[in-house]
């Protein structure tokens, strides 16, 4: 990716007008778009862009998420044999899960994506949500249990998942979010478990991540006084 952001702007909103023109009674001919490996490319390039959402304007990053939107409809309609949709959506969830792994407070990248994620299974047959449902629920329905969590992420993902109530059948959707919650139960006591074993045989640790969590706690506090 090009190193000033206002290139890559600009670049994205070049491919989105080319996207925009296969909607068209006649659709512009571009050989990258019949090229698998060439839309392969650019889907990976654009969702880098999503990745580096914390640095960029807001403009660049709706920008990049509509393009990733027609790239995949787009993708999965005329190289269905080269790129599926569970390996796209799986390289969307893998950047929602970093963001959580590594910048928890902040909800940018995990808000993008759960808007491609949304705009993607509106426009994609019942049949195509069902498969990949796997793959979406369990990021989806993590962050509706978080209490704990960001409120209007929180939100956000319930009307993602009212959305999928709108594209599937009542009971299919309720299994997967079943057989989710209890995924995703298990993993939290492994690792509560885990922390716990850790308070005993490495305290200085412990005390570390204690630490900062309580740094963490009063930056929180600041940043909501300076937002009032």
């Amino acid at each position: 990716l090009h190193a000033h952001a206002w290139v890559r702007l600009l670049a994205a909103q070049i491919v989105g007008l080319c996207l925009g023109k296969l909607a068209e009674p006649e659709p512009l001919k571009l050989n990258w778009l019949d090229d698998s490996e060439k839309i392969k490319s650019v889907l990976l390039d654009t969702f880098e862009q999503v990745n580096m959402a914390d640095s960029v304007t807001t403009e660049l990053s709706i920008q990049a998420v509509k393009n990733l939107v027609a790239l995949t409809k787009h993708a999965i309609t005329s190289h269905a044999d080269a790129l599926s949709l569970k390996f796209l959506l799986k390289k969307a969830i893998k950047i929602s899960n970093n963001e959580l792994a590594t910048t928890p407070n902040s909800t940018t990248r995990r808000t993008l994506i759960f808007n491609y994620i949304a705009a993607v299974c509106l426009q994609a047959e019942p049949a195509a949500v069902e498969a990949i449902l796997n793959v979406i629920i369990t990021p989806l329905q993590r962050e509706i249990s978080n209490v704990k969590g960001d409120a209007d992420l929180r939100s956000h993902c319930s009307e993602v998942l009212d959305l999928l109530k709108s594209r599937l059948e009542p009971e299919v959707l309720s299994r997967a979010v079943t057989e989710a919650e209890v995924e995703i139960r298990r993993k939290r006591a492994e690792r509560s478990a885990a922390l716990k074993q850790n308070l005993v045989l490495r305290p200085e640790i412990a005390a570390k991540r204690k630490l900062k969590n309580n740094q963490a706690k009063k930056l929180a506090k600041k940043r909501r006084k300076m937002e009032k």
